[in-house]
């Protein structure tokens, strides 16, 4: 059942007949019905369909990251999680139907923000201590930039970051992990933002740690 929203010739939403009304971002349309199917898809496009689904299910837990990381990338013309999608697309390598994801290419954040920079990391007994150089520069970069790090348990399929976000300053966050995580090999990424968040840095690999 359709819903006119304002009057008998405005805008609706739900489907009459083969039309369905419908709005996003109080922008009003309608589209006629989906046509059924009747080639089978092609090699081609099932390996789109599987690398889009494959980086969808890895990133959907993460949008609210991406208001934060993307926020100064944004343009309104798509979503965040779009943006995101765009954005990471290209690290997922392989060939069909065998794709994975090369976590070394991922980014969950732009800018021009000195990044963070001599990073390492030490698995402590369910926790990951990460470390990196709190060094500025007289051009980019303040002591108290906040740094975002993040940390995936791919054989769980879990995202851990640290309590607080800890700023450049401090040199290094501690993020805690489950029990069930011992011996998993963990990925980790981390991005700085300035205090007032107008400036956001690219995003850094620190690389793979096996958790204890």
């Amino acid at each position: 059942m359709a819903k006119f929203l304002n009057g008998a010739i405005g805008t609706f939403s739900g489907k009459v007949g083969s039309i369905i009304g419908s709005s996003w971002r109080d922008i009003h349309y309608m589209r006629g019905l989906p046509k059924k199917r009747t080639k089978p898809f092609t090699e081609a496009q099932l390996a789109q369909q599987q690398r889009f689904g494959l980086m969808g299910r890895f990133l959907l837990p993460l949008k609210g990251l991406f208001e934060i990381g993307f926020a100064k990338a944004y343009t309104g013309g798509s979503t965040l999680f779009n943006l995101a999608m765009g954005e990471n697309l290209p690290a997922v390598t392989g060939e069909y139907p065998d794709f994975t994801i090369d976590y070394s290419k991922l980014r969950f954040s732009n800018g021009g923000l000195l990044k963070p920079r001599g990073v390492t990391l030490v698995a402590g007994e369910n926790d990951v201590t990460v470390n990196w150089r709190p060094s500025v520069t007289v051009f980019d970069g303040k002591a108290d930039d906040d740094v975002y790090v993040l940390l995936y348990d791919p054989e769980l399929a879990i995202f851990y970051t640290s309590d607080e976000v800890v700023q450049r300053s401090v040199g290094q966050a501690v993020i805690a992990v489950d029990d069930d995580t011992v011996g998993h090999q963990a990925e980790v990424w981390l991005f700085c933002v300035s205090r007032d968040g107008t400036q956001i840095s690219d995003t850094v690999y620190g690389g793979t740690v096996v958790l204890t």
